[in-house]
């Protein structure tokens, strides 16, 4: 077992727990959109599932839902940068471009779920 994974998966947990809240109270739903995209560059599960355990009480269940298409769709835009950035630029160009389809997809629908 990876005890200090875990740690630190509990820390982040609990990090994007508390920030989600206070994003929520202060800067609206608008704040949390922000917040998806920003933890999309990164880990996005603490993030879906604070939203998941209803972190965002104030929160329709169709702008949690849109959170979580953002949150996705920023993260596979990531995801696509690191195959050209650290892979063969050749190599990971179909990878990176289905990536960024299903990135825009993901942003579409969140945009249905939003209006």
């Amino acid at each position: 077992m990876q005890l200090t994974t875990a740690l630190i998966f509990a820390a982040l947990f609990m990090a994007v727990s508390l920030v989600t809240g206070w994003v929520e109270a202060v800067f609206g739903q608008t704040g949390v959109f922000t917040l998806a995209v920003l933890v999309g560059a990164s880990d996005i599960d603490p993030f879906v599932l604070n939203l998941a355990q209803g972190g965002v009480p104030n929160m329709p269940l169709s702008a949690v839902a849109a959170a979580v298409l953002i949150a996705g769709s920023a993260n596979n835009l990531a995801k696509a940068g690191y195959a050209i950035g650290f892979g063969d630029p050749a190599a990971a160009e179909q990878p990176a471009n289905a990536l960024a389809v299903l990135a825009l997809l993901g942003f579409a629908t969140a945009a249905v779920y939003i209006l």
